[in-house]
């Protein structure tokens, strides 16, 4: 079996593609602008505008250990949401990143119906974090479809 062959390419012809990406990376900005994906406005780099990013309601604790809602005032660790009394669900714990409002409708709907599948690193950053406490203990992960 023949050794693997490794080709170290010079530092200057590394240079020049790394000038020819940057190059190609402004054309392509210039001819199709980076875009909010919620609202469609113009943004200097990747992600939200700031006007979308400062309407996104990131979900923090305090909020129900059950259902992940969250709560107006701290009333103590392992408290349950009153809708998690009243009406258990089959699960034992859920969480989400944000609110369900009308920036992070228009990402999941963009997601989900719009086939905006770069939208999906930057969401699953944010449902990774919210979500980290789960994952360490889960059997399972599952996804919930919106219906």
């Amino acid at each position: 079996m023949p050794a693997s062959v490794s080709i170290a390419f010079p530092m200057r012809v590394k240079r020049a593609a790394d000038a020819v990406r940057a190059a190609l990376r402004t054309t392509l900005d210039l001819a199709l602008p980076p875009l909010c994906p919620a609202c469609r406005g113009p943004v200097a780099g990747r992600g939200l505008c700031p006007a979308c990013w400062s309407k996104l309601s990131f979900i923090t604790r305090p909020y129900c250990e059950r259902l992940g809602i969250p709560f107006v005032y701290d009333p103590g660790p392992g408290i349950l949401s009153m809708e998690a009394i009243a009406d258990p669900p089959a699960y034992h714990r859920a969480r989400a990143a944000v609110r369900f409002d009308e920036i992070s409708r228009a990402l999941v709907h963009g997601l989900k119906y719009g086939d905006r599948l770069e939208l999906a690193p930057m969401m699953g950053r944010w449902i990774s974090h919210a979500g980290r406490e789960l994952l360490a203990e889960a059997d399972a992960l599952v996804p919930v479809p919106l219906h």
